[in-house]
């Protein structure tokens, strides 16, 4: 028998009971004489012979044995795709397996739930028919404005302990659902109340024992921030309300008042940095052509994401050689309608031809959802395409952007990694709208709000280029005729888009008198008086025609004098005007300066 080399022969072949590395090497023998191993990951020593301690579980079906660490074999890993799944442990009842490269957990099998078996099935779950008696009710039996795409459909009243209170809540959600609430905002007054229900039940209350001090106590026992406060008492006093209104009991309409609201805390928008931006739009083409075309469609319309989900077929419009896109959006329940260029009606052309090619008239919307969509590979080779609502969360422009972020190390303005979330989408376009120039009037009806102090406090972020572009305006020396100061937002807008539409560079002879500066008046109304600037109220001047101002004063002075000396008055009085009124202006020159 030849002799074993344990330095060569046995390299890597022993694996670490400790930290499961094998980077055992041979380190020695012990006074036993038993060969020693060290691990260089975990820098243990551990002799030839070791105890054996195996967990195992037996599975009582099919009789086999489990050990932890079993390597399953044609096991692929459901994140990472590689087959290296192996047993971890049991729990309730299931048994999980965990993947020695990811260290991605999973079960070997899931809960028949509403979500999966859609998800699975492809295919959406049976609307349950309505009864009011029921616990537990299906919104779509009821409330035409809620669809498949949510996956709050389902609401239970089973959580609801009081029996009276139970009844009351029943009514108030069948009331919303007749007023076509959606179904998330039926679900948000659900949990509100929902929460009030355990409050009552804890301290032992009914309902006729409710009054002020009991909602007072109810919102010092909640632990939730300003905006879940606000919403538990949006939801009691529209509760109330109601419930008034429609003889359900009768509650001092004064129990929550308007000094009970946390107050709002208006935040900035967040939109998308240009630097992400313009790195994420450069590598749009390494992703699947359906989804870049998602983020062409929901940036160029800045739509919201649920809006994107809900975009029919039918929404893109010729009107001779222009295109516009009109969809409904779930928000206001309206509809809403904005041009689009030849470019962006290409790309919804694409979709429609592509969508048709997978499911022709039987699927309805623009896009659709996407199941095995890879989070190592920007290529997403095991794309496939479901016939489903994108649905509200992890929808398929989300991963894949954040994808590409990370595999191709997008950073940020500061060298941080890029972050990326579809809700940014629309600040970031309106944004960009708004820091392009457009007015904010504009901007707003893009947008589709009705209010302006929307758009400007929650969609637009003023840049820093817009700041020092409109501070060198503001900073600007102006004066009018008199000397005084001239206001920089009084100018037309046509003097703040091109100054130069405005200037005045008009030579002089030995009557004119040349003119510097700017005209005040709008490029479309009468002037009348030509080459009488100086003495014109909506005449300009600026700090940088000083020289020129000095010189024209000095020349009409002179013309004064030979005029005053030929006896021509109507010169002299016409020279005169004209002088003083440029030492108004020089004055107030130099005293800016």
């Amino acid at each position: 028998m030849s002799k074993i080399n344990w330095e060569k022969d046995y390299q890597r072949e022993f694996i670490c009971p400790h930290c499961k590395n094998s980077k055992l090497r041979l380190h020695g023998s012990n006074q036993k004489k038993k060969r020693l191993f060290k691990c260089f990951c975990c820098f243990k020593k551990f002799s030839e012979s070791i105890d054996i301690n195996l967990q195992s579980m037996t599975d009582v079906d099919t009789h086999t044995i489990w050990y932890v660490g079993y390597k399953v074999p044609h096991f692929i890993c459901p994140k990472c795709q590689e087959e290296e799944m192996s047993y971890f442990t049991i729990t309730q009842g299931k048994k999980q397996f965990r993947c020695k490269s990811c260290g991605h957990l999973c079960f070997d099998s899931i809960d028949l739930t509403q979500s999966n078996l859609s998800r699975y099935g492809q295919q959406n779950s049976i609307v349950q028919p309505f009864r009011f008696e029921d616990n537990k009710w299906d919104l779509r039996a009821i409330n035409p404005c809620c669809t498949t795409k949510n996956s709050r459909f389902i609401v239970n009243f089973q959580s609801i302990k009081l029996e009276c209170f139970r009844t009351l809540v029943k009514q108030y959600a069948y009331h919303l659902c007749k007023l076509n609430k959606p179904s998330g905002t039926v679900d948000k007054h659900i949990m509100g109340l929902r929460a009030f229900s355990r409050y009552l039940n804890n301290k032992n209350l009914t309902f006729n024992d409710i009054n002020r001090s009991v909602i007072l106590d109810f919102l010092s026992s909640q632990k939730t921030g300003c905006d879940g406060l606000r919403n538990r008492l949006w939801t009691l006093r529209d509760f109330f309300r109601v419930g008034n209104v429609h003889g359900w009991f009768t509650i001092n309409q004064d129990i929550i008042r308007d000094e009970d609201y946390p107050k709002v805390i208006k935040g900035n928008p967040d939109p998308i940095s240009d630097v992400v931006r313009e790195q994420i739009e450069a590598n749009l083409h390494k992703l699947p052509e359906p989804i870049a075309r998602m983020w062409f469609v929901a940036f160029f319309t800045a739509m919201r994401p649920n809006e994107l989900a809900l975009l029919k077929k039918d929404c893109l419009i010729q009107e001779g050689q222009h295109w516009k896109l009109v969809w409904k959006r779930k928000k206001t329940n309206d509809y809403h309608e904005i041009p689009v260029t030849r470019t962006i009606a290409k790309v919804i052309q694409e979709q429609i031809e592509y969508i048709n090619s997978l499911w022709g008239a039987d699927w309805k919307y623009l896009f659709c959802h996407y199941h095995n969509l890879s989070q190592s590979d920007i290529n997403h080779p095991k794309l496939k395409p479901v016939k489903k609502v994108i649905p509200q969360h992890g929808t398929p422009l989300q991963k894949a952007i954040v994808c590409l972020i990370n595999n191709l190390n997008i950073r940020d303005e500061n060298g941080e990694l890029a972050s990326f979330s579809t809700k940014l989408v629309r600040p970031t376009r309106l944004t960009q709208l708004f820091n392009q120039g457009h007015d904010l009037a504009v901007v707003s009806v893009w947008a589709g709000h009705q209010r302006l102090a929307t758009t400007s406090t929650y969609y637009t972020q003023v840049s820093c280029e817009l700041i020092e572009k409109e501070a060198g305006h503001i900073q600007q020396a102006l004066f009018n005729a008199d000397g005084q100061p001239l206001y920089y937002e009084s100018m037309p807008k046509s003097f703040w888009e091109n100054p130069v539409s405005h200037q005045l560079e008009l030579s002089g002879n030995h009557i004119n008198t040349p003119i510097y500066g700017y005209c005040g008046l709008d490029l479309d109304q009468r002037c009348d008086k030509f080459r009488a600037c100086y003495t014109c109220q909506s005449f300009v001047a600026v700090p940088e025609k000083l020289p020129q101002y000095l010189k024209v004063r000095d020349e009409l002075r002179n013309k004064e004098a030979k005029a005053l000396t030929s006896g021509q008055d109507v010169l002299v009085e016409q020279f005169s005007r004209q002088a003083d009124q440029l030492d108004k202006i020089i004055a107030s020159l130099q005293e800016a300066a």
